[in-house]
């Protein structure tokens, strides 16, 4: 499903990426940890090629971008639909109300009638526990709302995959439940999905397979038991002391 092959990546002289490896089967659930600054959100962003890769090459289901050549928008914009985004940020247009902006990519993207979109969207909003918000603007909705409605709006691009950035990390403690709860509910349905997150809660919960990122590099991967219950490496066992 998704094969990552020797990934580079730098900004300036700051090398992000050293030859990161990765492959990940169709409906696992992969989680990203690590300290900030190691590379995970820089990981996730050359996936979906918000950021290009200098080196290594990227396939996601019959799709492979090799590093250091020019992608075309075609490319982006084949694996952007392949490959669906969630942020950190709700990013959600303000003036438009939860089923608007879900129903912006069916509509404008894929081409569905109106009517079509329309009901996609109240479908994905009920699906995430929002179909009495439906109607509602950004500014009515609570933080973990939003980010259900962001959660949605990803979703209705029916993406092959699901990229999350830190999808807990904007919202109050209380709040949190809420998306972890809808997150829970993709694993349990097969939804591939590749997170990065700080929320080991989230983590220990959703995770199929947990990656610890380190400097660039995979330190250390296994199972949540085994990663977090008998992590093998020194660095992963003072990091998880640190975060814990």
């Amino acid at each position: 499903m998704i094969v990552v092959e020797r990934l580079t990546k730098s900004f300036g002289d700051r090398r992000v990426l050293r030859g990161v490896d990765l492959t990940q089967a169709r409906g696992e659930t992969v989680v990203f940890i690590g300290p900030s600054g190691c590379g995970k959100s820089t990981f996730l962003r050359c996936l979906n090629q918000l950021e290009t890769h200098d080196s290594g090459r990227i396939t996601i289901g019959d799709l492979t971008l090799e590093g250091g050549r020019t992608v075309s928008r075609e490319q982006q914009r084949e694996l952007r639909l392949r490959a669906g985004m969630v942020f950190q940020q709700f990013h959600l247009f303000l003036h438009q109300t939860a089923v608007e902006n879900v129903m912006e990519g069916p509509l404008h993207v894929l081409g569905k009638p109106r009517a079509e979109a329309e009901a996609i969207a109240r479908d994905l909003l009920s699906k995430v526990g929002l179909a009495g918000h439906s109607d509602h603007l950004p500014s009515q909705l609570s933080g973990g709302q939003q980010q259900r409605v962001a959660i949605a709006r990803a979703l209705a691009m029916k993406p092959e995959v699901l990229l999350l950035d830190e999808p807990t990390s904007a919202l109050d403690p209380e709040l949190r439940d809420e998306v972890r709860q809808v997150l829970n509910q993709l694993a349990d349905e097969g939804l591939t999905m590749l997170l990065v997150t700080h929320d080991m809660q989230l983590a220990r919960q959703i995770a199929d397979r947990v990656v610890f990122l380190d400097g660039g590099v995979i330190a250390e991967q296994g199972t949540p038991a085994e990663v977090f219950g008998a992590p093998r490496q020194a660095r992963t066992r003072e990091f998880l002391e640190r975060v814990h």
